[in-house]
C-alpha cells in the first residue's frame, strides 16, 4: 500500500524511534477507526514500521510498514480496503499529516503485504541529529 502525506514538519526527525513509534500508534488508531466503521467484529491491529528513507534531493519520505492481526500479517488488499473506508480528512486527522493518497497497494520482492507510505516534507533540507 502507498499513502502519500504532505506537510511533515521540520522538527520531525523521521529517523528517530519516537517518530516511528508515534506514526505506528497513529496508523493503528486510523485502522481502529476503519474497523469500527465497516466491520461487525473487532480485532486489535498493530502496525510495524519496517524502514524509513528519503531519496537525495527529494521532498518525499518513504515509510515501509506492515499491518498485523496478532502475529499474522494482513494481506495488502485487505489493509488497503480497510484504510480506504476512511476519508482523506479523517486519515489526516489521525496521522496529523494530510494524505494525498490514502492507500494504494504496492508489492515488493520481500513481502506481498508491505505497505509503503510517502511523506512530503514542507522544507527543502533535513537536519539529521
Amino acid at each position: 500500500l502507498s499513502v502519500l502525506l504532505r506537510f511533515v514538519g521540520p522538527t520531525d526527525n523521521i529517523y528517530s524511534c519516537s517518530f516511528v513509534q508515534m506514526l505506528e500508534q497513529r496508523l493503528e488508531n486510523a485502522f481502529d477507526e476503519a474497523q469500527d466503521k465497516v466491520l461487525e467484529t473487532y480485532s486489535t491491529l498493530t502496525v510495524e514500521i519496517q524502514s524509513v528513507s528519503q531519496e537525495p534531493d527529494s521532498p518525499s519520505v518513504t515509510v515501509v510498514y506492515v499491518v498485523k492481526n496478532q502475529d499474522a500479517i494482513l494481506n495488502g488488499t485487505i489493509s488497503s480496503s480497510l484504510l480506504n473506508q476512511l476519508t482523506a480528512e479523517l486519515v489526516g486527522y489521525f496521522l496529523f499529516y494530510p494524505p494525498l493518497v490514502i492507500a494504494e497497494r504496492k508489492c515488493n520482492n520481500n513481502s506481498p503485504f508491505t505497505v509503503v507510505m510517502l511523506c512530503n516534507y514542507s522544507y527543502k533540507d533535513q537536519v539529521e541529529s
